[in-house]
């Protein structure tokens, strides 16, 4: 069971969250929008000690209240305690889809849920996400902590920095400097990091279907009875 109340903010404690950066302007919007027509949306806590609570999902709009200088705010007052994973899901949630959550927060978000246990198909599953991009979200945290600010300040993009992890912390940050100097595409970035690491492009892998009878011939024919390499030599003839 839950219950609607208007509080006080001076009763609301704010313990540490899932976003640890708010950029102030758009706090600052939201506080003119609090102040033309009220809080849209209820906080929601949870019951701490004798007429306190903590707040579990809003912190933006509680900040923003506090700028708008409201001494009330309408939340939803849960009749008991969220657990911690369900409490941090709850707000991660909410901070994608509301708070435009920065990609390293979200990262740390998904990190500090995995280690609590939970799959990561489950973290997919709760935030609406595909598994590979919470997977790989996640990957973000192995980059040079330089290379993460950039990220986390928006100045090198989430798919650019994934693309750095195959390098060595010193070759990441060098390679991001470029990647925001020159504006680099992200095939030229990906070019960037293959001669760094001194591989040539691989092959791509595309399924094919060929008819037994047909296989056979090539057999035949093939060198050495390769047929991939035979495939491969046509390929290279067919595009020079």
């Amino acid at each position: 069971m839950v219950r609607f109340e208007n509080l006080s903010i001076e009763q609301i404690d704010v313990e540490e969250g899932i976003r640890q950066t708010i950029e102030k302007k758009p706090l600052d919007e939201l506080a003119a929008s609090i102040t033309l027509h009220g809080v849209l949306q209820p906080l929601v806590v949870e019951p701490s000690e004798e007429g306190r609570y903590s707040l579990q999902i809003g912190k933006r709009r509680f900040a923003a209240s506090k700028i708008a200088g409201l001494d009330k705010v309408p939340a939803i007052i849960l009749d008991g305690s969220l657990g911690a994973e369900e409490s941090l899901a709850m707000r991660l949630v909410e901070n994608i889809h509301r708070e435009d959550l920065d990609p390293i927060d979200e990262a740390e978000a998904y990190s500090a849920l995995r280690e609590m246990g939970v799959k990561v198909s489950e973290i997919a599953r709760q935030v609406g996400k595909e598994r590979t991009y919470v997977s790989h979200s996640m990957r973000l945290l192995r980059l040079h902590p330089s290379v993460r600010e950039a990220v986390r300040q928006h100045t090198l993009s989430r798919e650019h920095a994934l693309a750095l992890l195959r390098l060595e912390p010193e070759q990441q940050i060098s390679l991001a400097e470029e990647v925001m100097d020159k504006g680099l595409t992200m095939v030229e970035t990906r070019d960037r990091v293959r001669g760094l690491l001194g591989k040539k492009l691989k092959w791509r892998l595309v399924p094919i279907r060929i008819e037994p009878a047909v296989y056979d011939r090539l057999v035949q024919v093939a060198p050495n009875g390769d047929v991939v390499e035979l495939l491969k030599q046509a390929v290279e003839e067919l595009l020079s």
